[in-house]
């Protein structure tokens, strides 16, 4: 193991952090470098088995014949350079390079062995049969035997523009145009009253323009994160819609909200409250798949009580951020309250007491007023109704979001 690699290097890497302290001096021991002259060539068809990082050096990046230079101490070289999900990636060293490599399964399983240590499937009112499955669910999941949902092409897309100073209206407007469904739903938003202005949008380039890069991204990743809301099976079809309706109702407070504080960002406090549940996902076509036959009741507990662990597994599998990992992990945990500063994570809980409170599930949760989260984010008294003023105000534009994402 060359001395030049340490457990402060690995903690710097994407997903690779998530590890603990002990866990990383763990992985040290399966992780080694290699030296890429320059002009030699890396595939990625070669290295499934390891996630590659830059240490230093200068590469092209080349992915369906666009190059992207990463240069070693960048934040994209923070990042996996190759992808899973496309096929003919290949690294260009530009300048003698040194990579780290570092085994998939052995990162996986370590951070498996953390996230699930301690966990516990909870007795519920189930039948004897019920409770076996949903035993069984949460082997599935603990174990990694669960069907991840792969990120929506132009989400996927999207995300890798992020680090790229050379996108610009051009580039954007044709990764929309991949989709039909996401090119259609976002001229549908163009033109919806919520970002609607005297002349009709007609072509995704001008509804880029209109909009703005960052806002044409934003919501283009999210109107593409739909497609993830769905199944192949009618068992649990239902379910999972009505999991998205949840998702929608809460993202569209949580934007309404963030509109009203400081610090936060309305278009990622959207994001938020469309995946804190998108651990149901993988739950419920495994359920479907396997034809595994549960009450309505027995469905809904197993989902309560493994989304975060699988919302978890999703989130890691996307790259998704450590902010957004935690209101998956946590966004259930009324009590929560890890620190005076609000986060994302406080809007979560809130948004969802407040998208729960009128339903049956409303009944059994506390008070919104009550936690942590909602002194820490000071949105001010609730009426004699437990209503805020704010979304009273705004329900007009509650009902427009929520129109917006269904396109």
């Amino acid at each position: 193991m060359p001395a030049a690699v340490d457990v402060k290097d690995l903690s710097a890497l994407t997903p690779i952090k998530e590890l603990s302290e002990a866990g990383l001096k763990r992985l040290l021991g399966q992780v080694e470098t290699t030296r890429l002259p320059a002009g030699r060539k890396l595939h990625a068809s070669d290295e499934r088995e390891n996630a590659i990082y830059l240490l230093d050096g200068l590469i092209s990046l080349v992915c369906r014949g666009n190059p992207t230079r990463v240069k070693g101490g960048s934040d994209r070289a923070r990042l996996p350079l190759f992808s899973d999900r496309v096929q003919g990636e290949f690294a260009l060293a530009e300048a003698p390079s040194t990579l780290l490599k570092v085994n998939k399964q052995a990162f996986s399983d370590l951070l498996n062995q953390e996230r699930t240590s301690g966990f516990e499937v909870v007795d519920t009112e189930a039948t004897a049969e019920e409770g076996a499955i949903v035993q069984q669910l949460y082997l599935a999941t603990a174990q990694k035997k669960l069907e991840l949902p792969p990120m929506p092409e132009v989400a996927m897309r999207i995300q890798k523009m992020a680090d790229d100073p050379n996108v610009g209206v051009n580039e954007i407007t044709q990764v929309v145009q991949m989709d039909p469904a996401v090119a259609g739903a976002l001229l549908h938003a163009t033109n919806s009253p919520l970002y609607r202005t005297a002349k009709q949008i007609s072509n995704i380039r001008d509804a880029v323009v209109r909009l703005g890069f960052n806002t044409t991204k934003t919501l283009a990743f999210n109107l593409a994160m739909r497609q993830t809301f769905q199944s192949d099976s009618s068992l649990v079809r239902e379910r999972i819609h009505q999991v998205w309706e949840h998702s929608v109702n809460v993202s569209a407070i949580a934007y309404v909200l963030a509109r009203h504080l400081r610090g936060f960002d309305p278009d990622r406090a959207l994001l938020a409250g469309l995946m804190h549940r998108i651990g149901a996902v993988p739950i419920l076509n495994f359920i479907g798949k396997n034809r595994l036959e549960l009450s309505p009741e027995a469905m809904e507990e197993a989902v309560n009580k493994l989304n975060a662990l699988a919302g978890v597994l999703v989130m890691n599998y996307w790259g998704m951020d450590d902010e957004l990992i935690a209101v998956v992990e946590q966004a259930d945990q009324w009590t929560r309250n890890e620190g005076p500063k609000a986060d994302y994570c406080d809007l979560v809980i809130v948004s969802q007491l407040f998208a729960l409170r009128d339903t049956p599930k409303g009944q059994a949760l506390p008070r919104t007023d009550e936690v942590p989260a909602f002194a820490k984010l000071e949105l001010g008294p609730l009426d004699e109704n437990l209503n805020l003023e704010v979304l009273k105000e705004a329900e007009g534009e509650l009902q427009m979001i929520r129109q917006v994402l269904h396109g």
